[in-house]
């Protein structure tokens, strides 16, 4: 007699919701009641639920199993350019965050080149000096806009240090109207047709404009510093086999830098920047800290990494405003999760900022504690739990250049005007995204007042 075996696979449970809309706080651009919402059910129901919005299912894979996963069997099983198809269309199919497979490992490596290690000790300085240069035209009490000040400071800091140029206001204009607009547009905000309108079209051919005259420019006059930057690299490096980059290449590696880290690191500069000032005794720290280092002397990357409070201030804010709340994946081959089983041809939505907030992993999560990271607790460092650049093949590959970058750019702004909160009452809300700004940014504006002012010999 044969026994017959049989598998079950459960139901992927399903968020509470109201009947017909669901759990239409899935569509909110409060960030607060999401982040709440994904947490709360994630306890509840789990690390894989589904919510349902107007009557479609959404699949949620949340909190350090859902990184863990991602980080061991992601490559086998989730894809990017069904998600991001339309960042490829308009901005280049080689960009590297719309890749999978081969084309993705081999721009990750020409990428990789220029954000490694060796290459960010070289940026260090002259982002500083650029942050200088900013800041010397405040006035001590003069109310200074701290998001706009920011956009400003790190685009420069980006095109001065890896590119050897200065950017203009109307290109920081052009490029984050491109990027919001199709972000936009991807995410049901907008409709596809914007795309074709004549605001977005001047924007967008400006923008490239702008990154083609300089490639143009380059290719005439040659190396323009003693140093070769990344476009002198870009211009001049072979991939595995053999060949040079294609022009559409070098054109998106630069898209990639400025358009990647631009808005998260405008937007974690700015939470950090709050953060501190709201914390008069972490702000004490950190002052002494950044004293010590900075006086006298441009810093180096070892003195960046070296200095602990800021390092400890810079994690937590990543923490606790992660730019994306959701990380969305394209199921490419199905997989089984426990009892479950998530079939192909889905969109799936990782809360990988769920683990941030867990007590199990964060003692009092909502707190702002620069502790957490040093030795004995070091609370990052568990299995799963810290993921602000996501994980996987398709992490953040400017994580490093990102970490490094949010302390040295609010390490110099406080150290040359030590600055306070325009309004000491003053509570930062905060939204998904606004016509400025892709990812999780301040609802209302934040102001500050320089105090002192230093500037370099």
């Amino acid at each position: 007699m044969t026994t017959m075996m049989t598998m079950t696979t459960k139901e992927i449970p399903v968020a509470k919701g109201l009947p017909l809309i669901g759990n239409l706080v899935f569509l909110s651009n409060n960030s607060q009641p999401l982040l709440q919402f994904l947490v709360k059910n994630y306890q509840k129901l789990g690390p894989l639920y589904k919510v349902r919005v107007l009557g479609k299912d959404l699949t949620i894979f949340a909190g350090p199993e859902a990184n863990m996963f991602v980080t061991q069997k992601g490559m086998h099983h989730f894809t990017n350019r069904e998600v991001y198809d339309e960042l490829a269309k308009e901005f280049g199919e080689s960009l590297v965050i719309t890749l999978d497979g081969n084309p993705h490992r081999r721009m990750r490596k020409i990428v990789d080149q220029f954000l490694n290690s060796a290459a960010i000790a070289q940026y260090v300085k002259p982002m500083i000096q650029t942050t200088f240069d900013f800041t010397k035209n405040w006035q001590i009490g003069q109310r200074i806009d701290v998001f706009d000040s920011l956009r400003k400071i790190i685009l420069n800091q980006f095109t001065s240090a890896l590119l050897s140029c200065t950017s203009t206001d109307d290109f920081l204009e052009d490029i984050s109207s491109c990027l919001t607009t199709v972000v936009k547009v991807m995410l049901g905000q907008k409709p596809r047709s914007v795309l074709r309108k004549p605001t977005y079209l001047t924007a967008k051919n400006r923008a490239f404009g702008f990154i083609q005259a300089l490639i143009d420019k380059r290719r005439k006059t040659g190396q323009v510093t003693d140093e070769p930057d990344v476009l002198d690299f870009l211009l001049s490096v072979k991939a595995d086999d053999g060949q040079a980059l294609t022009e559409e290449e070098i054109f998106t590696c630069i898209f990639i830098i400025i358009l990647g880290g631009l808005d998260t690191l405008v937007n974690t500069s700015l939470f950090l920047i709050y953060e501190i000032l709201k914390h008069p005794e972490i702000y004490e720290k950190i002052m002494t800290e950044i004293s010590t280092v900075f006086d006298n002397r441009i810093p180096n990357v070892e003195d960046i990494k070296n200095m602990k409070v800021l390092r400890g201030a810079g994690m937590e804010s990543l923490r606790i405003y992660q730019g994306g709340i959701v990380a969305v994946r394209y199921v490419q081959h199905p997989f089984d999760y426990k009892d479950y089983r998530v079939e192909s041809g889905q969109t799936i939505y990782f809360a990988s900022s769920v683990s941030h907030f867990l007590p199990e992993f964060f003692p009092n999560p909502y707190t702002f504690d620069v502790e957490r990271y040093a030795p004995p607790r070091q609370e990052h460092k568990q299995p799963g739990a810290f993921a602000p650049f996501f994980l996987g093949q398709h992490m953040c590959a400017g994580a490093r250049l990102s970490e490094i970058q949010l302390m040295l750019t609010v390490g110099t702004i406080l150290y040359a005007v030590q600055p306070q909160l325009d309004a000491p009452n003053y509570t930062m809300k905060t939204v998904l995204f606004t016509d400025k700004s892709s990812v999780l940014t301040a609802k209302n504006k934040c102001y500050i007042r320089p105090t002192r002012k230093i500037t370099l010999n």
